[in-house]
């Protein structure tokens, strides 16, 4: 059961890091169409959301297998 579980967080935090690095490149590439830099502080902004959900991902993996 407790493998389960993990296996649906993990894909959960792969989704998430998925669909960011997504925005993160859709929002550069209308930065660079529009030559709008709003956009590419969006961008820069998603990426660095992206590496925080990375971190945790891993911190919570970490603390998972110390629990089991």
């Amino acid at each position: 059961m407790r493998r389960s579980v993990t296996n649906s967080e993990n894909d959960a935090y792969e989704k998430m890091v998925a669909g960011l690095r997504h925005a993160e490149e859709a929002a550069a590439e209308l930065a660079m169409h529009r030559s709008d830099p709003m956009f590419m502080q969006i961008a820069t902004n998603v990426g660095q959301m992206r590496e925080r959900i990375v971190r945790i991902g891993h911190m919570a993996a970490v603390k998972r297998v110390g629990m089991g």
